[in-house]
């Protein structure tokens, strides 16, 4: 490994088991990408003032300055090679998370579990994260990883976002040695909040409809790409155009994948094909890390 230079790569932690397994994802990115790990444990005033109850001289800042050193050795153990901080900060999470990501070149995130619906519920902070980090936010979901197969899936859509989340998976695919999936999808969804990954059924093509959402969606993929295979022409590109539920097409194109890549216009939600409830759909039911991109501002 070179010389770690430049911005690091962020892992939030809060000492839960689904923010350690983000921490081991964000170890091995870091190591890859030749960079060191900053390891950031914010958690919010109430908690810092409540006392738990029957605990005597207990400290909250002993408490959080064990749960960063537990995971500083715990990337350490993992690539003892790895130039690691720590540190903890009290105050509201998000903000003190994105303060963090603006000097970062990516951040990392775990998710919280939903075993029962094996589903993936982003508490508040991760979603702020995800939705306005000026850097790529990725969430690992909380769950067994799988071992690397060396494939990337990227969801296109035409939009600026997603031209963003092109250009990144291509270089991440490249970095990684990795195959990359391009994914676009024709259909109309529902706007229910983090709900079924099926298609209305009140909804369907006739067959002239589908010829000409499927031919609309290989225009817009062919825009997204375009200009990218040949700044990376050692990635091989497989494109699917799919009729269906985004947020289902997309979480079934990874789930022989390694990473799930998004693109985001913010708070507003994903653009085109990832709006609204699908991308919270996406970050709430993929089975692998999802990588949220943001178009850049000129």
């Amino acid at each position: 490994m070179g010389e770690e230079t430049g911005a690091p790569v962020l892992a939030a932690v809060d000492g839960t088991e689904g923010s350690l397994r983000a921490l081991d994802w964000a170890a091995d990115e870091a190591l890859r990408r030749g960079r060191r790990l900053r390891i950031v444990y914010a958690f919010d005033w109430p908690v810092y003032h409540t006392v738990p109850a029957g605990i005597p001289d207990f400290s909250m800042e002993d408490f959080a300055r064990r749960v960063v050193e537990h995971a500083r050795s715990r990337a350490l153990e993992r690539a003892p090679d790895l130039r690691t901080e720590a540190e903890f900060e009290v105050g509201d999470a998000a903000p003190i998370l994105l303060l963090a990501a603006a000097e970062a070149e990516l951040a990392v995130i775990g998710s919280r579990g939903r075993s029962r619906l094996r589903a993936v519920l982003l508490g508040s902070t991760g979603m702020e994260l995800a939705a306005t980090a000026r850097c790529p936010v990725v969430v690992v979901p909380d769950r067994e990883p799988k071992p690397d197969v060396g494939r990337v899936v990227v969801g296109l859509d035409g939009s600026p976002a997603a031209r963003a989340a092109a250009a990144w998976s291509f270089a991440t695919a490249a970095e990684r040695g990795a195959a990359l999936r391009a994914v676009t999808v024709h259909a109309r969804v529902s706007s229910g909040r983090l709900g079924s990954l099926e298609v209305p059924a009140r909804y369907a093509f006739d067959s002239a409809e589908e010829a000409a959402a499927a031919e609309e969606a290989r225009r817009m993929q062919s825009e997204s790409l375009a200009g990218r295979r040949e700044h990376y022409p050692q990635v091989d590109v497989e494109e699917v155009v799919e009729g269906g539920h985004p947020a289902r097409v997309l979480v079934d194109a990874a789930e022989d994948a390694d990473l799930l890549v998004v693109g985001s216009r913010g708070r507003e939600g994903f653009t085109g094909m990832l709006m609204g409830s699908v991308s919270q759909s996406v970050l709430s039911h993929s089975a692998v890390p999802v990588a949220v991109l943001r178009a850049e501002k000129h």
